[in-house]
C-alpha cells in the first residue's frame, strides 16, 4: 500500500468556522479546506497547517513577519516558528533548506514555491492541490496550485519536515537541499 493512499483512518477535514467568517467579511465565497495527513508522523505538518489557516485574512506587508501582517517568507517564518522550528525568513534562505520534492509526493506542511519576475514567492502546502500565502493584494489566503496564474508561475515544491514515513524525529531537514538517507 502506498504511503501516499488515503484512507479512512487518515483523512481529515479541517474546521475553518473563523476562518470562513474572516473570508465572508471580505465579501468572498466559503471555501472548504481539506488536509490529509499521510501517516500519524505528520500530525505536526496538520497542526502547522490548522494555525496557519487560523491567521486567514491578516494583511500582506512588505518585509512583515506577524503576527498583525506578513509577507510571504515572513509568514511561513512566523508560522513554522510558532511551532519551535528556525526557518530563514527570506525566499531565497527557504529554498535552501530541505530539499525538492516531486508533485506526487506532496503533503500538507510542505513548501510551495513560485517564481514571478524573478522574485520568489512561497507558500505552505494544505493538501495536495491547495496552499496557503501571503498575497500582497489579498493577505493571508488560500489557492490553488492548478489555478492558472501560479500553474504557470510553479518552481517546485520543498520538504523542510523530517518524519514523513513514521520513522524519524520531526525538525528542520538539512541545510543545502540534501534529502533524508
Amino acid at each position: 500500500m502506498s504511503r501516499w493512499r488515503l484512507t479512512k483512518d487518515i483523512r481529515f477535514f479541517v474546521s475553518l468556522t473563523t476562518a470562513l467568517s474572516l473570508l465572508a467579511a471580505f465579501g468572498c465565497a466559503p471555501k472548504t479546506v481539506r488536509i490529509y495527513d499521510s501517516a500519524p508522523a505528520a500530525r505536526m505538518s496538520g497542526d502547522i497547517v490548522r494555525y496557519a489557516v487560523t491567521l486567514l485574512g491578516k494583511p500582506y506587508k512588505n518585509a512583515a513577519k506577524g503576527p498583525d501582517a506578513f509577507d510571504c517568507s515572513g509568514f511561513v517564518y512566523y508560522v513554522y516558528g510558532r511551532f519551535g522550528m528556525a526557518v530563514p525568513v527570506s525566499t531565497e534562505g527557504l529554498d535552501t533548506i530541505g530539499y525538492e520534492i516531486g508533485r506526487g509526493d506532496v503533503a500538507s506542511g510542505d513548501l510551495v514555491v513560485f517564481l514571478i519576475k524573478r522574485e520568489r514567492h512561497v507558500g505552505i502546502m494544505i493538501n495536495r492541490l491547495d496552499f496557503i500565502h501571503a498575497s500582497k493584494s489579498r493577505g493571508i489566503t488560500v489557492d490553488s496550485v492548478e489555478a492558472a496564474y501560479w500553474k504557470h508561475n510553479f518552481s517546485h515544491f520543498r520538504r523542510i519536515l523530517w518524519g514523513r514515513s513514521g520513522n524519524e524525529r520531526y525538525g528542520a531537514a538539512p541545510v543545502g537541499g540534501l534529502s533524508p538517507g
